[in-house]
């Protein structure tokens, strides 16, 4: 399962991490050049010129004190949700999320999500934010927390 569990909802997915920007297209539809050999691209945000013509795809990792020229130290996950236009085309999932069926996932997930650190030694905190993107206005929706001691 793991990261693999992210294509139920997106046929995108991405992440910044240190001075890179990891994007995810096993289907060769979105990204120029991909292939099922090499289903990606990793971009050295710091040294490319590729932000200044692909703002659209930086721009959402502008939060947190990311800004997407220098690196940073974290890590920023995206998950472009699947649209219905795009289900129909999907060899990965026919399925079409909206804002709604994920609002609801988050209420089940940290209804039982607190259940589920006692079973994980290196995640300690769980944070769902949501943005309302062109603005990039960050949210928090939920944060738990878990505090054992042996």
């Amino acid at each position: 399962v793991g990261f693999n569990s992210v294509y139920h909802l997106t046929d995108l997915p991405s992440f910044v991490s240190g001075k890179y920007l990891v994007l995810f297209d096993p289907q060769g539809v979105y990204l120029p050049r991909v292939s099922a050999a090499n289903p990606g691209k990793r971009i050295d945000f710091t040294s490319s010129s590729a932000l200044s013509f692909y703002k659209d795809q930086f721009f959402p990792f502008c939060a947190f004190g990311c800004d997407m020229q220098s690196p940073f130290s974290g890590t920023l996950f995206r998950f472009p949700l699947r649209n219905a236009d795009q289900a129909t085309r999907s060899k990965l999932s026919r399925q079409a999320y909206s804002p709604e069926d994920i609002s609801s996932m988050f209420v089940q997930l940290f209804e039982e999500g607190i259940f589920t650190l006692l079973f994980l030694k290196s995640v300690l905190c769980i944070e769902m934010h949501s943005s309302d993107c062109p603005s990039v206005r960050i949210q928090q929706l939920k944060w738990m927390h878990s505090h054992w001691t042996l």
